[in-house]
């Protein structure tokens, strides 16, 4: 008889998850997932600065996934009874579950979400509206990617030559293996003229008078700002929550608690160095894959050692490239070629997730 695979989610991490598993003649694979479209969220940065259209960043879910979907939502997952419930008031048993579901960010009255296409224009809308001196690029609490703050700034100031780009980081010093990123960074910041302010915590954002300040009692005035939000999984993940509002896994194995079937992976997992990218919940999603297979045949368990990478524009035609794992770190640039490989991946990405390639 089969084995059930459930993968909750079909984006990056989970469309990959069940594509690979579906090829498996002894696994039934099934995704929940209710977009009728998967979104590049990495492209949203190209939308803002007008080196990306949007139609590049979108295709029909259906295109994508070659597992069972079904289109629907989750409202919980009960891992005591190995089983799935749906809106839809159906329930779904299941021999592995995959959550791969991503997160929600919290939403901040006046400012546009960064990692929706329908939030990446409205940011492009406002940049296209600029008329004014100061912008302000900053965030707080934890956030998907801590470099797409940078990137944003980057491109901006490529766009805006004249402007007073302020770059406001809530981290005074970055986790000893994030150095290499946060040196480069801050290296291409400088050269751009972007001013870094590290140990900024927004306290308030007062939108009438276009001030903001920091827990400390700092006030920075903007003529533009974007600020990205804190993110959390959704209110149907309750139930397996820790008070980071995440999903806890064991780092190595990608596992909730002791629960040998019941798999984490992507922005939803409380892992957060290396940062969260697309990129660590690529090969966290290979990672399972391999895992789900092995145990079906009894080959024991593997170590996730926490690879990740990201590319990074840093301006006029070049970028950057980090890549990272639990224990060591390094960044090249700033190059063209890792702009154009950029731009590469952001075609290729497509055969990553329906697992034809990497």
């Amino acid at each position: 008889m089969k084995k059930k695979v459930v993968v909750v989610g079909g984006g990056n991490a989970g469309s990959i998850v069940a594509n690979k598993l579906a090829k498996n003649a002894d696994l039934e694979v099934t995704v929940i997932e209710p977009s009728e479209y998967h979104y590049y969220q990495p492209g949203t940065v190209d939308i803002v600065g007008g080196i990306g259209k949007e139609e590049e960043m979108i295709k029909n879910t259906s295109d994508l996934l070659h597992a069972r979907w079904i289109k629907n939502y989750v409202t919980k997952v009960d891992v005591e009874n190995h089983t799935v419930f749906l809106k839809s008031g159906d329930k779904i048993d299941y021999d592995y579950v995959v959550i791969a579901a991503g997160v929600r960010n919290i939403k901040l009255e006046g400012f546009p979400e960064w990692h929706t296409i329908e939030g990446a224009k409205l940011m492009k809308t406002m940049a296209d509206n600029f008329e004014g001196k100061k912008i302000v690029v900053g965030y707080f609490g934890l956030i998907k990617c801590p470099a797409a703050p940078f990137e944003l700034s980057f491109i901006l100031k490529q766009r805006f030559p004249k402007a007073e780009i302020t770059l406001i980081n809530p981290v005074a010093q970055p986790p000893q293996i994030q150095k290499p990123m946060a040196e480069i960074l801050g290296k291409i910041a400088k050269e751009l003229g972007v001013q870094v302010i590290r140990g900024f915590k927004i306290k308030e954002i007062d939108r009438q008078n276009k001030i903001i300040e920091s827990e400390n009692g700092e006030k920075i005035n903007y003529d533009l700002a974007f600020i990205d939000t804190p993110i959390r999984a959704g209110e149907e993940f309750s139930n397996l929550v820790d008070n980071s509002g995440l999903i806890p896994v064991n780092r190595e194995t990608l596992r909730f608690k002791d629960y040998d079937n019941v798999f984490a992976i992507g922005d939803i997992t409380n892992i957060t160095t290396p940062p969260k990218t697309g990129a660590i919940a690529h090969f966290e999603a290979n990672y399972v894959v391999k895992e789900i297979q092995n145990d079906l045949y009894g080959q024991g368990k593997g170590k996730f050692d926490g690879s990740a990478a990201c590319a990074v524009y840093s301006g006029y035609g070049k970028g950057a490239f980090i890549y990272m794992n639990y224990e060591k770190s390094y960044a090249l640039g700033p190059s063209s070629i890792f702009f154009i490989a950029k731009k590469t991946f952001a075609h290729i990405y497509w055969l990553t997730v329906e697992g034809k390639l990497i």
